[in-house]
């Protein structure tokens, strides 16, 4: 007689899913929506909590910080050293991910963004 466990999947690292470059390709609170025709960017996490975000319309890049705990939390120093800062739920399904911002109001509370390298 043979025998057999099934073997369950380990739940992945977000730190280690959110590594790479992501196009936003939604944006509003949930509702059905049409898809971003043209994304304006995209964002970039690097393994050292480093976040690059480039404009395609000016080819600039802007660098922030990221750190995930229970949230996704990006920063950015202003010129007076004050740190600003955003937190979001965060979740993944293969090559997306949805971000749904905490601890702020806002008109567009939720994105979804694509992996696209």
């Amino acid at each position: 007689m043979l025998s057999g466990c099934k073997q369950e999947a380990m739940p992945l690292d977000p730190r280690q899913q959110i590594l790479g470059k992501w196009e936003t390709f939604y944006v509003g609170n949930g509702e059905y929506r049409p898809p971003i025709a043209n994304p304006t960017g995209y964002q970039e996490f690097l393994p050292d909590s480093v976040l690059l975000e480039y404009t395609y319309a000016d080819k600039t890049t802007y660098r922030r910080k990221y750190w995930i705990d229970s949230l996704l939390h990006m920063g950015s120093m202003r010129e007076d050293g004050v740190w600003i800062m955003f937190d979001y739920d965060l979740q993944f399904n293969k090559d997306t991910m949805r971000l749904e911002r905490k601890n702020i109001f806002s008109i567009f509370g939720v994105s979804k963004h694509k992996r696209i390298n």
